[in-house]
C-alpha cells in the first residue's frame, strides 16, 4: 500500500471521529438548554399538601363495599323466593349427578308445536330437528299417535261456550271450568276470575256503563269462536261473583265482563294475527257497550307468548319405559288384564289402561307396545309381547310420587308376567336409571313452580293440552 493511500485512510478516520465528537457535544448542549428552560416546579402554592387520585385504591374500596353490602342477584332472588331457591338447588343437584354418571336417561319431549301454526319461531324448528337425536339414546318413549289420543283423555273437563243450537256445532270457544253454572272465585280485589291466569292468558276487563244481560254479551262474543287459541268469557254480577257466560247465565245481568285469550298450548304460541283479531274485537265490543276496557297481562303479548312456548318446550317431557316379554315368551291378554285391573288401572275407550286419582283424572297410562288398542275381546284371545308405561309430567301433581307408583306397579307386573323392564333401546332399566329419572322429575317440577305454573293445576292442564 502506498503512502498516499495510508494518508487518505488516516484522514477519513479523523473526519469520522470528529463528526461523532461534534454530534455528542451538540446533543449535550441541547439537553442542558432544555433542562434550564423547563425546570420542574417544586409545588403548587394553592395546595398545602400534594393531591392525587389513587384509582387502584378507589376501585379496590368500591369492590370491597359492593361485596360487603350488596348480595348477588341470584342470592337476592333466592332469598326472596323460596321456589327459585328450590329450583336452583334441584338443578345443581341434578347437574352434579349428570357430571358423575355416564348412563343418564333423557326424557322425551312431549311439547310439539303445530307445524301449521301461522308464525313458528326459528328456535321451534331447531327443537323439532333435535327430536331424533334425543330419541337415539333416550330411555323414554316419544309422543306417538296413540299418545296423542291419550292426551285428549288427560285434558280437563271443559265445555264449549254454549251458543244457540244452530251455532253450537261450529263454536270452539271453550269454558275454563267443568261446571257451567258454578261461580268463579275472584282474584285479589275481585279484578279477575280465579280461573284466569296471568302466566298464560291476556285478559280484558270491560267495565260496563250499565248492566247488560248475559245473552247480549254472548252474542257479541260469537265473532271470537274461530280463533286458533282458546277464549274464555265471564260476567260479574251484582252479587260480586264472576260466572262463566253460559246459556244458564243468559238472563242474568252483569256490570263487568272479562274475556281472556290463552297465549300458548301444545300447538305453539299465539300468532300475531290471532292476537290482533282478539284485541280489535274486544275494543269494538267496548265501544258498542260504552264500556271502559282494562287490559291485564304482559305489555308485549307476542314476545311473551314465544317465551312461554320456549318454557313449555323445556319442561314438557313424557316419561316412558317398557315391560317386554321375558325368556318365557309373550304373556296372555287375560293374565295381563287381570294384573292391570288388580293394580288399579282402568281400560278406557281409547284402548289404553289409565291409573286414576280420586277425582277420576288419569295420572299415567299403560298402552300396547305395538300400538294396537286394547279391547276386552282382544284381551281374551291375544298374546302380548310388550306394553309401555307413560307419564305426562307437567299434567300431574306430585309427579315424583306418581312415578314411584308407576314403577312399583311395573315391577309387580314384571315379576308376575316374567317380563323385563327396558328402555327405548331395549336396555335393562335398573335402579340407578330409575333414580336418575326421579332427579329429572324434581328439576322439572321445581322449574315449573319457580315460573308460577304448578304441575297438574288447571292452568297447566290448559297450557299443556
Amino acid at each position: 500500500m502506498s503512502d498516499l493511500q495510508l494518508a487518505l485512510l488516516a484522514l477519513g478516520a479523523i473526519i469520522i471521529v470528529a463528526v461523532v465528537v461534534f454530534n455528542w457535544w451538540q446533543e449535550r448542549s441541547l439537553r442542558k438548554m432544555a433542562a434550564d428552560t423547563f425546570e420542574e416546579a417544586e409545588r403548587d402554592p394553592l395546595l398545602e399538601d400534594e393531591f392525587h387520585i389513587d384509582t387502584d385504591a378507589v376501585l379496590k374500596d368500591e369492590v370491597q363495599a359492593t361485596a360487603a353490602f350488596s348480595p348477588s342477584y341470584d342470592e337476592a332472588m333466592e332469598s326472596s323466593n323460596p321456589a327459585i331457591a328450590e329450583a336452583a338447588s334441584a338443578v345443581a343437584e341434578f347437574e352434579h349427578d349428570m357430571a358423575t354418571s355416564e348412563d343418564i336417561p333423557e326424557l322425551t319431549r312431549a311439547y310439539q308445536p303445530d307445524p301449521e301454526e301461522e308464525t313458528v319461531p326459528d328456535w321451534q324448528d331447531q327443537e323439532t330437528a333435535s327430536m331424533e337425536e334425543l330419541r337415539s339414546d333416550a330411555g323414554f318413549v316419544d309422543t306417538i299417535p296413540d299418545a296423542e289420543q291419550q292426551a285428549a283423555a288427560f285434558q280437563t273437563t271443559a265445555e264449549p261456550l254454549p251458543l244457540s243450537e244452530p251455532e253450537a256445532a261450529e263454536a270452539p270457544v271453550e269454558a275454563a271450568m267443568p261446571s257451567s253454572s258454578a261461580p268463579v272465585a275472584d282474584t285479589e280485589h275481585g279484578a279477575l276470575p280465579s280461573a284466569v291466569s296471568h302466566q298464560i292468558d291476556i285478559t280484558a276487563v270491560l267495565y260496563l256503563a250499565q248492566p247488560i244481560s248475559g245473552l247480549d254479551l254472548r252474542q257479541y262474543l260469537l265473532s271470537l269462536v274461530d280463533l286458533d287459541k282458546p277464549v274464555y268469557a265471564y260476567g260479574h254480577g251484582a252479587d260480586g261473583v264472576w260466572r262463566m257466560l253460559t246459556r244458564e247465565q243468559e238472563e242474568a245481568m252483569f256490570t263487568r265482563a272479562a274475556c281472556s285469550l290463552q297465549l300458548a298450548d301444545r300447538g305453539g304460541p299465539v300468532s300475531r294475527a290471532t292476537l290482533s283479531r282478539f284485541q280489535n274485537a274486544i275494543e269494538e265490543m267496548g265501544r258498542s257497550f260504552n264500556a271502559q276496557v282494562e287490559w291485564h297481562g304482559n305489555p308485549d303479548p307476542v314476545i311473551y307468548a314465544n317465551d312461554l312456548d320456549q318454557f313449555c318446550i323445556e319442561v314438557d317431557k313424557l316419561v316412558g319405559f317398557h315391560l317386554a316379554q321375558g325368556a318365557s315368551g309373550p304373556f296372555t291378554g287375560t293374565k295381563f288384564r287381570g294384573m292391570a285391573e288388580a293394580s288399579g288401572l282402568t281400560l278406557a275407550d281409547d284402548g289404553a289402561f289409565y291409573y286414576l286419582n280420586e277425582s277420576g283424572q288419569p295420572l299415567f297410562a299403560l298402552i300396547n307396545q305395538d300400538k294396537t288398542p286394547f279391547t276386552l275381546d282382544m284381551l281374551r284371545t291375544a298374546v302380548i309381547r310388550g306394553v309401555t308405561f307413560q307419564l305426562d309430567i307437567p299434567r300431574v301433581k306430585h309427579c315424583t310420587e306418581v312415578f314411584n307408583q308407576m314403577v312399583l306397579i311395573a315391577k309387580q307386573m314384571e315379576g308376575s308376567l316374567s317380563g323385563r323392564l327396558v328402555d327405548d333401546n331395549q336396555r335393562p332399566l335398573g335402579d340407578m336409571q330409575i333414580e336418575k329419572i326421579r332427579q329429572q322429575l324434581k328439576v322439572i317440577h321445581a322449574t315449573m313452580v319457580a315460573r308460577g305454573i304448578m304441575p297438574g293445576s288447571p292452568g297447566a292442564l290448559r297450557l299443556f293440552s
